[in-house]
């Protein structure tokens, strides 16, 4: 009683001034009550309101027509604006009179990929169609490095301003933050470098270069005979009336030599063209072996640092090319005090011929195979171990396991001797060829044995560069048994020429001691790193080449000025379909399918690259001596 009556005490018990109390508390409940609910349907009226507006604001976006809404979404997000407002917006851009600016790093290297492929028109038509960057912000953004051509024979002053100028592009390339990689150098994983040399036709045009004042177009076999520096218009007659007579030529291909990153990162393993030189293919052996020890003293003096060291130079099956690279990659045995020796010493019959700084040569794969392909055609067979094989042998036999009469005819055809994927079809056919079956005739199944031992050595020098599930050890494996097979074949009292030229037997042997080479050095300066054999020939210049040439439609050929303008292009181009591989469509005559699980082609996938490559590569995890 001393703290009064308790309030939940029975109303009769109550005194007066406990139920006034009491009244009172009820009184403020059902006011705050009335008050929340008040606010929760004046809240609701907004929430309806927004939502609506969301509605229109979906509508608008779906059926306005408006280009590139998601920018204009982007920039309402950014500065806070409602959905009434960013409605607004909408039907401002409906009616032109808004334009959203902002462009994300995808959109701005789509509009640079389109200037440096297809020209300023194609950008101007995507921009007023969809809204895409503006030709002067497209220019603005792109970044492009100065090349200097050659114009007559390559000083190593002119090559080194390319290595300075192409490697630092390709080491500061970003349009936009977006696009920067988290490592501060896109060359730190690099252990070495291939320098790919290659020719692309030409027009036969003599051309003023307003860079370095220079007449270019003259050979560069020729270019001592005239004055290439543009003083007077007596200069340029004399070098016309020079190729009138016909004591000057002109430069029908240009020579080009670019360096190729050893490394998995999408962003820097492409070519990076550093010289272009114009020639009429009349060069001797000894020069040509000047101007590619000019090159490779180059980039070993550069301002900008090569990354890694020159582990081979590649080439294609050329055979002035081929006599120049052996004089520089088969200058003396293999010195006991070289770093590479303790892994090579013990691999018996492997050839440890080498040049200055343990460099050897390569020969291109791709090129290999269609080599093979062109020896299956050849009128006069080839003999297997005493058999004589033709086309006529290999068209029955394949007929009889049900290849159709087209595709066989398709396989065999010798008009496209350039196509890559129908020489690795025709080879992947032929050892895919069973055992003859029980019955056949003996002439029958002795032939059938010895294309069958043939097929082997296709799928030991195939698979190692298209079986993504292979390790390092496979396709070393595999390069051994082709290379021991291979001599077995040349060697035999029926082999020599009459199995394959002496000269595709000689480049088969120097690409798979290359790769044994490659990957020795590989251990030497990164231990611990990955090493793709399918970096080695030419193939990223081929593809270089590929791209310059639809930059310019395919039934015409540019001159010696026009491509080295294009070789800025050709490299950014690079740059961005590295950054957006879905974009890129390798040409089909280039592209080899991989195989997967070893054995089954793959028709989804279109390229072999360091990011479908399964297998464990690690160059840390193989020791040479084992598979071969």
């Amino acid at each position: 009683m001393v703290n009064g009556v308790h309030k939940n005490t029975p109303h009769q018990y109550q005194p007066v001034e406990g139920l006034l109390d009491i009244i009172a508390e009820k009184s403020e409940i059902i006011r705050i009550l009335r008050n929340n609910k008040a606010n929760l349907t004046r809240k609701l009226a907004t929430k309806a309101t927004a939502t609506d507006d969301l509605k229109k604001l979906v509508m608008a976006a779906a059926h306005s027509g408006v280009d590139r809404v998601d920018a204009l979404m982007r920039v309402g997000l950014k500065n806070g604006m409602s959905a009434r407002a960013m409605l607004g917006l909408v039907g401002k851009a409906a009616t032109n009179l808004y334009k959203p600016k902002g462009f994300t790093a995808e959109e701005l290297a789509r509009s640079v990929l389109l200037l440096k492929v297809a020209g300023p028109r194609a950008v101007e038509i995507l921009q007023r169609s969809t809204g895409a960057p503006s030709l002067s912000t497209t220019r603005r953004v792109a970044l492009s490095c100065p090349f200097q051509v050659s114009a007559g024979v390559p000083t190593k002053e002119e090559i080194c301003e390319n290595v300075s100028n192409t490697l630092g592009h390709g080491k500061r390339w970003a349009l936009t933050e977006e696009l920067k990689g988290s490592a501060p150098d896109p060359f730190a994983d690099v252990s070495g470098y291939v320098l790919m040399f290659d020719e692309i036709k030409t027009e036969g045009r003599l051309r003023w270069d307003d860079r370095t004042n220079k007449i270019v177009g003259v050979a560069r076999e020729d270019a001592a005979k005239v004055s290439l520096e543009f003083s007077a218009m007596e200069e340029l007659d004399r070098i016309c009336d020079a190729v009138i007579k016909g004591d000057v030529r002109l430069a029908t291909e240009a020579t080009v030599a670019a360096i190729g990153l050893l490394t998995g990162n999408s962003r820097t393993y492409g070519a990076y063209p550093v010289m272009v030189s114009g020639t009429c293919k009349t060069e001797p052996a000894e020069p040509h072996a000047k101007l590619i020890q000019t090159v490779i003293d180059a980039c070993h003096s550069a301002t900008e640092p090569t990354p890694g060291r020159l582990y081979c130079l590649a080439s294609d099956g050329e055979a002035r090319r081929g006599a120049a690279l052996a004089k520089l990659t088969q200058k003396r045995p293999l010195s006991p005090s070289s770093r590479i020796h303790k892994y090579l010493e013990t691999l018996r019959l492997l050839d440890l011929l080498i040049g200055d700084d343990d460099v050897t040569c390569d020969k291109d794969y791709k090129h290999i195979f269609k080599r093979l392909r062109n020896l299956l055609l050849r009128a006069m067979g080839i003999m297997v171990f005493g058999t004589h094989i033709t086309t006529e042998v290999l068209g029955w036999h394949l007929r009889s396991e049900g290849v159709s009469p087209n595709k066989v005819k398709n396989l065999l055809n010798p008009n496209d001797k350039q196509d890559v994927v129908l020489a690795y079809n025709l080879l992947k056919a032929i050892w895919e060829l069973p055992e003859a079956r029980e019955g056949a005739h003996p002439a029958f199944a002795a032939t059938r044995r010895h294309i069958r031992v043939l097929g082997r050595l296709f799928y030991h020098l195939v698979s190692p560069y298209l079986a993504i599930d292979f390790s390092l050890r496979d396709q070393l494996y595999h390069l051994s048994a082709a290379a021991h097979l291979l001599t077995c074949l040349y060697l035999h009292p029926s082999g020599g020429n009459k199995f394959c030229p002496r000269v595709l037997y000689a480049d088969i042997q120097i690409m798979i001691k290359n790769v044994y080479f490659c990957i020795a050095k590989a251990k030497c300066d990164r231990l611990s790193g990955n090493f793709y054999i399918i970096h080695l020939g030419t193939d990223r210049l081929e593809t270089s080449f590929g791209l310059c040439r639809s930059m310019i439609g395919n039934d015409s050929n540019v001159d010696l000025v026009q491509f080295g303008h294009r070789v800025a292009n050709i490299m950014e181009a690079n740059h961005i379909y590295r950054a957006y591989p879905d974009w890129d469509h390798t040409p089909r005559r280039l592209t080899l399918p991989p195989l997967q699980d070893k054995t089954e082609l793959s028709a989804k996938a279109d390229h072999v690259n360091p990011a479908s490559w399964r297998g464990d590569v690690n160059v840390g995890n193989v020791s040479l001596a084992t598979p071969w």
